[in-house]
């Protein structure tokens, strides 16, 4: 009588097994991390990617991606510093018009180094 009772209580509704569920459509995966326009100064994992190369007084956005607040800051001259703030954090910042290799720095993190080239 026990295995009985067991066996109508693990028995369903036939009717909801044979409807099958409707497919689940997978959502698009948007990141931020990548450049937009191949000009970009994007910063994750406390580092930077820097495009090969810009136009003299081309604008760039610097994307932060890491959830620290970071800096480009040009090693000579004052040419450039900008403080951006960290969980994506956007800033504009407008190239040297002297074409040449401009070595940068984040004042925050001493080992977070990067080169922008104006070509």
């Amino acid at each position: 009588m026990l295995a009985a009772a067991f066996l109508s209580g693990c028995g369903g509704d036939t009717q909801s097994s044979s409807q099958s569920a409707a497919p689940l459509t997978p959502l698009p995966v948007v990141t931020s991390a990548a450049p937009a326009s191949g000009g970009d100064i994007v910063i994750s994992n406390m580092s930077y990617t820097v495009p090969p190369s810009v136009k003299p007084g081309q604008q760039l956005t610097i994307v932060n991606n890491d959830s620290e607040n970071h800096t480009v800051t040009a090693d000579a001259n004052n040419e450039f510093d900008v403080r951006i703030s960290g969980g994506g954090g956007r800033e504009t910042l407008t190239a040297p018009t002297t074409p040449g290799t401009y070595p940068f720095h984040c004042k925050y993190h001493a080992n977070m180094q990067g080169v922008l080239t104006v070509a």
